[in-house]
C-alpha cells in the first residue's frame, strides 16, 4: 500500500493549539514569586467546555457546536482588574461563522438584564464595529447600580477562517479598538495552523 494510500485513509490529524501559541500565553505562563502571586494571577484552559469570554446571555457551559480546540487565559489583578485572552478552532469556517452570529445576536438579545446572584445591578450590552479577520464586532457591557456605573467590560471577538478569537478587558472606557491590535495578530497566527485558513 502507498504512503498517499495510507495517509487519504487515515483519520483527520486532530488540531491542536501549540503551547505557548496565544499572545498572553508566555507571560501567563510565568512562575510568579509569592509576593507577586498575592497581586495577579493567571488561568489557562483548554477545556472545549468553556463558554466564550463574552458571553451575554450568561450560558456556563459552550453552546456553540463543532469545537476542535480552545484555549483561554484568564488575568486577575488586585487593582482591580481583569482580561482574557481565548482562542476557539472549529471543524469549519462554517461552524465559526456560525458561533460569530450567534454571539452578536445574543448580544442584542440579552442587552439588558439583572445577575440573579446581585439583583441590585443592571447589565448593559453594547457592540460597534471593528476591523479585524474576516468578520469582527466590538462588544462589552457595563454594570450599574442605582443610575452609576460600576464597571465597565470592553471586548473584541473576530473570526478568520475557522477560528474564532476573543480579548477582553476591564480597564479604562469602553474602547474596543485598542484589543484590534491583538485581534489582527492572532487572526493572521492562526493561519499557521493547518486547515483554519
Amino acid at each position: 500500500m502507498t504512503l498517499s494510500l495510507l495517509l487519504a485513509l487515515s483519520p483527520a490529524t486532530a488540531i491542536e493549539i501549540p503551547k505557548n501559541f496565544l499572545i498572553s500565553e508566555r507571560d501567563a505562563r510565568r512562575h510568579l514569586s509569592p509576593a507577586d502571586a498575592e497581586e495577579q494571577g493567571h488561568e489557562i484552559s483548554d477545556k472545549l467546555t468553556e463558554p466564550l469570554e463574552l458571553n451575554p446571555c450568561g450560558h456556563r457551559r459552550a453552546v456553540d457546536r463543532d469545537r476542535a480546540a480552545a484555549r483561554t487565559i484568564t488575568q486577575w489583578t488586585s487593582a482591580p482588574g481583569a482580561s482574557s485572552e481565548q482562542l476557539v478552532i472549529y471543524k469549519s469556517p462554517r461552524a465559526a461563522h456560525s458561533a460569530f452570529t450567534r454571539l452578536r445576536a445574543e448580544a442584542k438579545r440579552c442587552a439588558r438584564k439583572s445577575d440573579p446572584s446581585a439583583p441590585e445591578l443592571e447589565i448593559r450590552w453594547r457592540t460597534s464595529k471593528a476591523k479585524a479577520g474576516d468578520e469582527s464586532i466590538g462588544m462589552g457591557y457595563q454594570t450599574r447600580q442605582d443610575g452609576s456605573v460600576n464597571e465597565t467590560i470592553t471586548g473584541i471577538v473576530a473570526r478568520r477562517g475557522s477560528a474564532l478569537m476573543i480579548y477582553t478587558t476591564t480597564e479604562g472606557i469602553y474602547d474596543p479598538g485598542r484589543l484590534t491590535k491583538n485581534a489582527r495578530k492572532m487572526a493572521t497566527k492562526v493561519c499557521k495552523l493547518p486547515g483554519v485558513c
